[in-house]
């Protein structure tokens, strides 16, 4: 039974956390709710493992080291529901997050690492319930994004461990090396 699952993941501030908790526990009842120190939004993810990895975790852990690019304005503003979760989502295309997440992307495809049929699609899980689909807006919550994490969840266990966390940096100013 696999036990291991890594990906890397941009972290709410501690205030837009606070603020994504608020709306979450606005919800009313669920199956599970993913607590305020769970909550990301997943960038690129691995297949499950049954062992623990560590020569795939080493060749992550080199992934997030090779990317470069400038901090992320997140904003949130569009809680959906499907019929198994809600999630908290962006109404709009954010450039400097789609572009992160292409480049960790390519870095675990190019690795073998990159789990199939994945697609990203950014959003923050709140909840796991059974339900019918809806879609509505918020006042929007956001963060500037200054690192990603790479995050190993242990499987039913409900524990997210951080391996290796890299600044996003503006690179505007600099040479263009």
């Amino acid at each position: 039974m696999p036990r291991n699952r890594f990906f890397y993941a941009l972290r709410p501030s501690p205030l837009a956390r606070n603020l994504i908790g608020v709306q979450r526990d606005q919800l009313g009842l669920a199956e599970s709710v993913v607590e305020n120190d769970r909550l990301h939004i997943t960038l690129g993810i691995t297949e499950d493992f049954a062992r623990q990895p560590y020569a795939e975790m080493k060749r992550l852990i080199e992934i997030g080291a090779q990317v470069s690019a400038a901090p992320v304005p997140v904003r949130l503003d569009r809680i959906s529901g499907g019929n198994e979760t809600i999630a908290l989502r962006p109404s709009r295309r954010i450039d400097a997050l789609a572009d992160l997440g292409r480049k960790l992307q390519q870095g675990l495809a190019h690795a073998g690492l990159l789990r199939g049929a994945w697609d990203f699609h950014p959003h923050i899980t709140l909840l796991y319930r059974k339900g019918r689909p809806f879609t509505r807006t918020i006042p929007p919550i956001g963060w500037d994004a200054t690192d990603f994490v790479l995050i190993h969840s242990m499987l039913g266990e409900h524990r997210h461990v951080e391996l290796g966390r890299w600044p996003l940096i503006d690179r505007q100013g600099g040479f263009g090396f």
